[in-house]
């Protein structure tokens, strides 16, 4: 333990003074910020412990640590995903694939492909890892660490892409503590999560431009669920870092 701890302090807590440019830099710097100041997953609360791993290079010989988030006991007790059920993850609370709305380029590479995704065997390729290569503003907003929290691993492979909103009836499917329902189109949160998720949304919308499934109604919903649930203290403290060390507008 003495040695876990030591290994731990060397872990420079600083984020840097610039903005992650992917989604791999935005969880190694979001992984330092809820370290540092809020171990805490998101839908559900579950404390969250560092785990940290030690990487020998063959050359020069050095050893190289690497900070992850878990949990000492996962509250999930789904059937689906069972492994991924008892790791922390990071979730985009606005999903990558909607970010195809926000711009043509984005939206051709995700659905059509671009010359420039070609694999070094001359096969061509989209999606995700097209956008990623073609577009600087998917990178952008793939690495705004205000759309990413850490979340239980099975809860990020159930919910997908789909959209926030009200599920009718209280099934506990994954997990008696575990106030998350989703089925097959809809993620429902407990009350007290609602309003974090309609402002990172919202933030989404306005800054970037990207829309909802379902825009005018759900933006509606989400104005609705920020009026009920006012920001806490870790979405102001959050707020203030990015802002700070970004310069992030909100």
């Amino acid at each position: 333990m003495k040695i876990l701890l030591i290994l731990i302090a060397t872990i420079t807590i600083s984020f840097g003074a610039h903005i992650p440019k992917n989604f791999t830099k935005a969880k190694e710097m979001s992984t330092r910020l809820y370290y540092t100041y809020h171990m805490v997953s998101f839908y559900t609360n579950t404390p969250l412990i560092p785990i940290v791993y030690i990487h020998k290079k063959k050359f020069p010989y050095k050893s190289t640590l690497t900070l992850e988030l878990g949990m000492k006991n996962s509250p999930y007790q789904g059937t689906k995903y069972v492994e991924r059920g008892k790791k922390i993850e990071w979730e985009h609370i606005t999903p990558a694939s909607w970010f195809t709305t926000a711009s043509p380029e984005i939206y051709n590479a995700w659905y059509k492909g671009n010359p420039k995704c070609i694999t070094s065997s001359g096969n061509t390729y989209k999606g995700r890892k097209c956008a990623e290569k073609v577009s600087k503003l998917f990178n952008k907003m793939e690495g705004d660490m205000y759309n990413i929290v850490p979340i239980i691993g099975a809860l990020n492979a159930l919910r997908k892409d789909k959209p926030y909103g009200i599920i009718k009836g209280e099934k506990r499917e994954f997990g008696k503590t575990l106030d998350v329902e989703i089925n097959s189109s809809t993620i429902e949160l407990e009350e007290d999560k609602r309003g974090d998720v309609a402002r990172v949304l919202l933030y989404m919308n306005k800054k970037y431009g990207v829309r909802f499934p379902d825009h005018n109604n759900t933006v509606k919903m989400l104005k609705k669920w920020d009026s009920e649930d006012p920001e806490d203290d870790w979405e102001k403290k959050k707020k203030e870092i990015l802002h700070k060390t970004y310069n992030i507008e909100f």
